[in-house]
Order: C-alpha cells, then structure tokens, then sequence
C-alpha cells in the first residue's frame, strides 16, 4: 500500500481524487492540513513570540482511517514563514511528492502489466527470447503468480507482498522460488513512462524478503552402468545421438540434432562444430551459447 499524506498548508477546497484502502481503490475528499498556533484559531492575530504548529495527514497500512501527525515548526514571526518552513518540512519527509502521487493514483494491475512484458519478450529487438522460454514464464504466472496477485495494483506490489508470496509458494525448489520472485519484479520494472524512467522503483530488501538461498541444485544424470544399459535399448540413429550426447560434454539434444556430417565434422573425424540447433522440426542457425569448434572428450585421443 502507497503511503500518501493528505494535506494542504493553506485552507482551500477539498480536493477529492483516488484513495487506495487494503486492495481496492476507493474515492474519499482528502483532508486539509493547517497551520496553528496552540490555544489560538485561525482568525486570532499570529504571534510573532509563539511556536508554530503543523498538523496533517498520512495514510497508513492497516487502518481505516489516516493517521493524524503533528510537527514543530519553531518560532515562526508571521503566518507567511511558517507557510514556507511548513512547505520546506512535508519537501523533506516526501509528503505530497510526485512519485508518492503516481503510486496513490495508479490502477495498473500486476496481470495487465504482466502481459505486456510478456509481449515485450518476443517483440523487442534487442536479446528476443525464444517461444520454449516465454511458455515457461506464461506457465509460471498463469498457476502461481495471477492467482496470488490478482487484486493486487502494480503499485501495491512492494517488500511485504513479496514476502508473502515467497510464503506462499515456500513448498517449491529454492531455485524455483528465485526465479519465479525475478519474474514478480521484472514485472514491477518493466512499467515505464514515456521517457523510458521507471513508474514504480523498488529497493528490494532480501532479508526482509527471506527467501531460501540455493545451495545445491540438483541436476539429474547418470552414470556409465545407466548409459550401457540406455544404449542397449536404443537403436539405429537413436543409438548415435543418445552416445553423442553422453560422450561430448556440454552437447545439447538440440544442437546434436542440428549437426550436419559435411558441415560440421573436420576431416579428420576429431572435432565437431556446434553452429546450429534444431527445434520444433525446424533448424536454428544460432545457439543458446555461441560456442566455437570444440573436441569432444575421448574423440581425439
């Protein structure tokens, strides 16, 4: 929830505009802020030799009603100054700033932002992700994160909510949760303005945050009994890429797939180029990792 004072130093109109209370945004005139002098009203004459008093509003997590603050402006001789040092005071602690306005203000939801950027993904010309990787990020928002968020606004989405759906999907892998809370703020940051700036920066405080740390991911594999005992079932050109993939390392099923005898095998039989993948049917002239020509271990002894 987006702390908002509500407050003007000068007596004018109420000014009614959105006011967000829990996950709904509702409308409510905002309350007027004054400047006082104690046991005197506005219409008495200011005195110059008294202290000056301002009271205004700020809205707080959690309550109904805004919580009502009172600050020491000094001896202030006429009414003008204390009007000045009331103004340079709410400047200091952030009251009424643009930002704190743009987040009261705001009624961009967590879904509707999430489709953009997962437009964005495909669409953008620089490092455009792959079909395979934006279903994964879809699968991901679609069973944990709309369900979670779905009446939050962007702007809603801060520390504590990320703390709670850290809680909420604390049943997953450590890994998992790391990368489905990048996804959550990557959302965040991608909501910009028309001048490229940031709508809603966030400072995210991980140990406030708590989620688990990633210590040993797992990573199945087998060994060389399990392989024997794979090649044995496999057969014809399963056999060979099943061998080829156990044999050489970091050799992705896809880029195995891609390789092409009069392309990318030397003449001396020693060394594979990796230079395309195949995908979906269709070869890709471009790899995950742009990797050179490389000996597979065990071929070129």
């Amino acid at each position: 929830m987006s702390a908002f004072a509500r407050t003007r130093v000068i007596n004018s109109p109420p000014i009614v505009a959105p006011r967000r209370r829990g996950k709904t945004l509702a409308r409510r005139k905002y309350q007027q802020g004054r400047i006082f002098q104690k046991g005197r009203k506005r219409t008495d004459e200011w005195l110059p030799e008294e202290s000056a008093y301002l009271q205004f509003w700020r809205d707080v997590p959690g309550q109904a009603e805004p919580k009502r603050e009172f600050m020491s402006l000094g001896i202030c001789r006429t009414r003008t100054i204390a009007e000045r040092a009331a103004a340079e005071k709410l400047e200091q602690l952030g009251v009424n700033s643009a930002q704190a306005f743009i987040e009261a203000t705001s009624n961009i939801t967590f879904k509707h932002q999430a489709e953009i950027w997962l437009k964005s993904l495909a669409n953008r010309k620089r490092n455009p992700l792959e079909q395979t990787t934006i279903d994964t990020r879809r699968y991901a928002l679609d069973k944990w994160m709309y369900p979670f968020f779905e009446e939050y606004f962007l702007a809603d989405i801060n520390n504590r909510a990320m703390k709670e759906f850290v809680e909420h999907i604390s049943g997953l892998s450590p890994a998992t949760i790391r990368d489905y809370s990048n996804i959550v703020k990557t959302v965040v940051a991608s909501a910009i303005n028309e001048d490229g700036e940031c709508l809603f920066p966030r400072t995210w405080n991980e140990e406030f945050i708590d989620a688990p740390t990633v210590k040993h991911q797992r990573q199945p594999s087998t060994n060389q009994a399990g392989m024997d005992s794979i090649l044995r079932e496999a057969t014809g050109q399963y056999r060979v890429l099943y061998a080829l993939l156990a044999g050489c390392g970091p050799l992705r099923a896809g880029e195995a797939l891609g390789l092409e005898i009069g392309k990318h095998i030397s003449e001396d039989c020693r060394t594979l180029y990796i230079r395309q993948k195949a995908k979906r049917g269709k070869i890709q002239p471009y790899l995950m990792q742009q990797i050179g020509g490389w000996t597979p271990p065990g071929c070129g002894d």
